[in-house]
């Protein structure tokens, strides 16, 4: 697959992460921390609100425990075969990872079998870069917050990952005709293991893009197979390394695959969709890489508090509307069908 060299606007290359194991309070969970000078997306004590954060550098050191020999390495590479690879040197399960020389960290503290660590990893490195049209409204409205909320879970032998693309305002359609607050989005991916489990390298299966989710207008997509060919992937500027890229419609922000599928949706004036920035001088100024935070289990979560990423009074598994912060009624469907409802059949 051509991979081409994206440009990134500096403001979504922010504050750098730390890698460490939260005590199961909330707000405490971190993700992968870099060794070099790139930034990284906030763990849930360091998020903060706005409208994007950078990636996580290619490769992290850990200070996990006593021995505080092992280096956590991230890396994501595409090859001949679909779907982007994930390479992480710490073992997926907690099983396989306790005892490996060096001490690395291996707690699981959302109670789901995997290492935290490879979880904020995951989360890190394959959620997407949001790249949005050239006529979206949050582009210029700097009250707007962005915020991802990930869960990382065990599916037999694969992993599923589900990361709600949170916006504290739905701009609505038609000049707003049909907006509201709070706008919960999301993708999921799911994975398969390499090298037999012995390291936690995996790859893309199956790729999942929710577009006005659970509505008589759904356009949720799985890619699978050869179809993964067609999903974008542009270089991380942080890294060097490729990111996945997905294409929200302007101001209803339902998540694409591609700019095609998103522009074939429909062709009545005032509801049609419209994905990428066409025309713009600096296509990066469209691309978001927005904070996130790891949730965990719902009987066992990492976060519940949806302020650490900038959406007060949000909770990521009360059964309750998505307001983004901002309060009020008749929002936007909850966080937590966002990370519970299983898209690959």
């Amino acid at each position: 697959m051509p991979l081409a060299l994206a440009r990134f606007a500096a403001a979504a290359l922010v504050a750098p992460l730390a890698l460490g194991c939260s005590d199961g309070d909330d707000a405490t969970q971190s993700g992968p921390s870099t060794s070099t000078g790139a930034g990284a997306g906030p763990s849930s004590a360091q998020a903060s609100s706005g409208s994007g954060s950078g990636s996580a550098a290619s490769s992290s050191s850990s200070g996990s425990g006593a021995g505080g020999g092992f280096t956590l390495e991230v890396h994501t590479e595409l090859d001949a075969s679909p779907g982007l690879v994930l390479r992480v040197n710490l073992p997926i399960d907690v099983a396989d990872c306790v005892g490996v020389p060096g001490d690395p960290p291996c707690a699981d503290l959302d109670g789901d079998g995997l290492t935290d660590a490879w979880e904020d990893a995951a989360l890190d490195r394959l959620r997407p870069i949001l790249r949005f049209d050239e006529d979206e409204s949050l582009i210029d409205d700097p009250s707007i917050v962005l915020g991802d909320v990930g869960r990382v879970a065990p599916a037999g032998d694969l992993v599923h990952v589900f990361i709600m693309l949170g916006y504290s305002v739905d701009y609505g359609s038609c000049g707003g005709f049909t907006s509201h607050n709070g706008d919960s989005e999301r993708v999921a991916l799911e994975l398969v293991r390499l090298d037999d489990g012995r390291t936690g390298d995996v790859r893309v299966r199956r790729a999942y893009t929710a577009a006005h989710e659970g509505t008589a207008n759904d356009h949720g997509h799985v890619f699978a197979d050869a179809e993964l060919t067609s999903l974008v992937h542009d270089l991380d500027a942080s890294t060097g390394e490729p990111r996945w890229v997905v294409f929200p419609s302007a101001d209803k922000h339902g998540t694409y695959g591609t700019v095609e599928r998103c522009e074939a949706v429909s062709v009545i004036p005032c509801f049609d969709e419209d994905c990428g920035p066409d025309g713009v001088a600096d296509p990066a100024l469209y691309d978001r890489l927005p904070p996130y935070v790891n949730a965990g289990e719902e009987t066992m979560p990492l976060v519940t508090d949806l302020a650490v990423i900038g959406f007060p009074g949000d909770d990521a598994w009360a059964a309750q509307d998505f307001c983004g912060g901002l309060g009020g009624s008749s929002c936007s469907d909850d966080v937590r069908n966002k990370l519970l409802n299983d898209p690959f059949p």
